[in-house]
């Protein structure tokens, strides 16, 4: 027991520089420390090696910054000190903070980074750390500090494996209220972690006990599914899938939403659109398999000769939804039916009758990367399956073997439900 509170101690102490600047209230937290060390450690995972030093994004990013720094007085090795030990981000509503160090040579390095960021973001030097805002009303309240970090997220860090750990003291849904923590973790050969919502009342609860698997889901033998990205959902009610898309209209999700619309040139808002569509969740059994195929869009984005054409990537879902094609476009506000077709921007729609399928206008053939995520899926088990297969990617581009992937499984217990991932 000595021994316990002597760690929990030493890792307090290496963190307290950074938490002065936690405040009393707060929606997100995350801290890292040791960011050298672990960073050192991520470049050994086969697919971090392959993108900082295959690829060498490590030195054009280093190359990019030098220019910027060399303007303030400032160097490379003074920004990547800064980097190195801790980083603290809080996040309130649309409001973030975000502290890095300590270092030295601050000043110089806060006007280089304002600069670069531009005048909406708020950057200053704070004695030996830099921090950063989009508010800064927002940022001199973390300045003031007086918030404390939960004893829960300094026992994290006694796994010496352990990066970094987020918290989110509260989440709410309707009634339904969670807390939620991460952990990004290093390990020799991946890097791992999990988040996890945990039930903090009855509503709460409820929803979990809808986020449990089917064991008859059967969508993940569709043979319509191909190329290298893989998401299946297995819940037994569509509310949880809802309570997750309602999180889509977000700004943040909306944007990455709304970059993946541009690739698959689908118009309109993103996030309006998503809001639109959930009063057909009701129709919805919470089954669905999707895929992705980006390895030929990939590779022709890189292609060098000016005369080859960009090849857009492949869709394909499935979900078991009692809905016709009238109905969807009524709720999108556009699209041309008929019969049981639905023709809307590069996409097909087919309903008949249990089963919606989406098709893009382009094809994929390849179910190597299928066949590698079949072989880890658990529809007993998993209500959240995702499977990205970097490989095919790696090989088109660099001509190299790679067995590089990430996986994200969801299981639910009976007052949690937990994501865990891990990326080779």
């Amino acid at each position: 027991m000595r021994k316990l509170i002597l760690l929990l101690l030493l890792v307090s102490t290496l963190l307290l520089g950074l938490t002065q600047f936690v405040p009393q209230n707060y929606d997100f937290l995350l801290l890292s420390r040791d960011n050298a060390k672990y960073y050192e450690q991520m470049k050994k995972v086969a697919l971090f090696d392959t993108l900082i030093n295959g690829l060498g994004i490590e030195s054009m990013i280093q190359g990019v910054i030098a220019s910027q720094l060399v303007k303030y007085g400032a160097k490379i090795d003074q920004f990547n000190e800064l980097l190195s030990g801790q980083i603290l981000l809080i996040q309130k509503d649309q409001d973030f903070f975000l502290a890095m160090g300590p270092g030295k040579e601050t000043e110089k390095l806060a006007k280089a980074i304002a600069d670069f960021l531009g005048k909406e973001i708020w950057v200053s030097a704070q004695k030996s750390y830099v921090v950063v805002s989009n508010n800064k009303d927002f940022a001199n309240l973390c300045l003031k500090g007086g918030g404390t970090v939960p004893p829960e997220v300094y026992k994290r860090f006694e796994d010496p494996s352990v990066w970094a750990v987020g918290y989110s003291p509260e989440l709410a849904y309707d009634e339904a209220e969670f807390e939620s923590s991460l952990v990004i973790k290093v390990e020799s050969d991946r890097v791992s972690g999990f988040l996890q919502w945990k039930a903090r009342n009855d509503a709460a609860k409820a929803i979990l006990s809808e986020t449990r698997p089917d064991t008859s889901y059967q969508l993940h033998r569709d043979p319509n599914l191909s190329g290298e990205i893989f998401v299946f959902s297995n819940v037994q009610n569509a509310r949880a899938v809802k309570t997750i898309l309602e999180q889509v209209s977000s700004d943040l999700a909306g944007n990455v939403l709304g970059s993946l619309g541009q690739v698959f040139g689908i118009s309109g808002d993103f996030g309006s659109t998503t809001e639109q569509i959930l009063v057909l969740s009701e129709k919805a059994s919470g089954k669905m398999a999707m895929s992705f195929g980006f390895s030929q869009f990939v590779q022709s984005l890189f292609e060098t000769q000016s005369s080859t054409e960009t090849v857009e990537p492949s869709f394909y879902a499935v979900m078991e939804a009692h809905v016709t094609p009238q109905e969807i476009a009524e709720a999108l506000g556009r699209g041309e039916v008929s019969g049981d077709e639905l023709r809307i921007d590069n996409f097909t729609v087919k309903c008949d009758g249990s089963h919606v399928r989406i098709f893009s206008n382009q094809k994929s053939s390849e179910k190597a990367s299928l066949d590698k995520a079949l072989k880890l899926f658990d529809p007993s088990r998993h209500s959240l399956f995702v499977f990205v297969d970097f490989a095919p990617i790696i090989e088109k581009l660099l001509g190299v073997t790679s067995q590089s992937a990430f996986v994200a499984v969801g299981t639910v217990s009976n007052d949690a439900y937990i994501t865990e991932w891990n990326i080779k």
